[in-house]
């Protein structure tokens, strides 16, 4: 190659006067540098993964501390937009939303404070923010109902999983909830929407928590309690990945939720399904890959292992996903007319 041949496309300012939507902002980043270059190739990737005409299946995967940063109404326009097709998260994500649902918040804190205080006063710290302990038990107590109520109605049956839980608790918050909190609420708009929500690691979670209660009030009683399959979890969203003739990826930080969006293209090819790693895909993260941590590992990484396609379309930010998610969801609206997409939803 020649010298002129690296040279073709120049840096631009961007002209901050001249730009009046979050599109044009992010349309300026495509020709600045670094972080801004890199948000803005991940909303052009979204775009295009909404508007493939062979409508390919998305999965989110959703780690961190979301929900208690005021990410709810995000994730549940995304569902409602009809941008994500499934969810993989933590059990943590999933019970601070059904907190907030009960009408138990999270509140405004700082990480300067005296941590032996706020545990004497039974407040929980999660950076910056704080929550009543005393209200998580409450909540804690209204899963280990729940899980009562599923098996005590259904006694032949000895395991569920965690996405049939998932979307029992969505149902828990349309006939508890606040009705001025369900709207934001992405469990029930996951379950209005009949959006997939998967928590392989729910036991790691106070959701986890409130299931151990029922399962040692059972056993105490000489009862079978009910038990979650994470087993049963790998074939349901196999089945889905399987049936989709395309998929794309959006991965907000890492963990357990992005290798399990991962893997279900891996077992494809165990299955004999060569070539299915996804098609598209966008991750956002403050972890670098040095380390060989799942969080910071590359899409190029994922194409050894026959997870993303080396023909896809692939994007990583590393920024804190409470700035970077909302401004590429906004970006991708305006982009869109603020229309939905015409996709169809998941079938399971």
């Amino acid at each position: 190659m020649l010298s002129e041949d690296f040279l073709k496309e120049r840096i631009m300012p961007i002209d901050i006067e001249g730009i009046d939507t979050i599109s044009g902002m992010l349309s300026a980043f495509s020709d600045t540098s670094f972080q801004s270059r890199n948000l803005a190739r991940c909303v052009e990737i979204f775009t295009k993964m909404l508007e493939d005409p062979e409508d390919p299946t998305i999965f989110l995967g959703l780690a961190g501390a979301m929900i208690p940063a005021g990410m709810k109404k995000v994730i549940s326009t995304m569902v409602k937009r009809k941008m994500v097709d499934v969810i993989v998260t933590t059990g943590a994500n999933a019970y601070h939303d059904l907190v907030e649902s009960f009408g138990h918040y999270h509140y405004k804190g700082s990480p300067g404070v005296d941590d032996v205080e706020l545990y004497q006063r039974k407040i929980d710290r999660i950076y910056d923010t704080f929550a009543d302990e005393e209200k998580y038990r409450l909540v804690d107590r209204k899963i280990m109902a729940l899980a009562d109520k599923i098996k005590t109605e259904n006694v032949d049956v000895m395991s569920i999983s965690s996405r049939e839980f998932l979307q029992e608790l969505g149902g828990l918050v349309n006939r508890e909830g606040l009705k001025e909190e369900k709207e934001s609420s992405f469990l029930w708009n996951c379950w209005r929407y009949n959006v997939p929500i998967f928590v392989p690691a729910l036991a790691d979670s106070s959701i986890g928590l409130g299931l151990t209660q029922h399962y040692i009030k059972f056993l105490k009683k000489g009862l079978e309690p009910l038990g979650i399959d994470p087993i049963k979890d790998n074939y349901e969203i196999f089945e889905i990945k399987k049936m989709a003739k395309k998929t794309g990826v959006i991965y907000i930080g890492g963990g357990v939720p992005k290798n399990y969006v991962q893997q279900t293209a891996y077992l494809e090819e165990m299955f004999g399904i060569p070539n299915r790693g996804h098609d598209y895909g966008f991750q956002i993260t403050t972890d670098r890959p040095e380390w060989g941590g799942l969080s910071g590992c590359t899409f190029k990484e994922g194409i050894s292992w026959g997870k993303d396609k080396h023909t896809g379309e692939f994007a990583t930010c590393y920024c804190d996903a409470t700035i970077a998610l909302p401004l590429i969801v906004k970006a991708v609206l305006e982009r869109l007319g603020n229309r939905p997409p015409m996709k169809s939803r998941t079938k399971r």
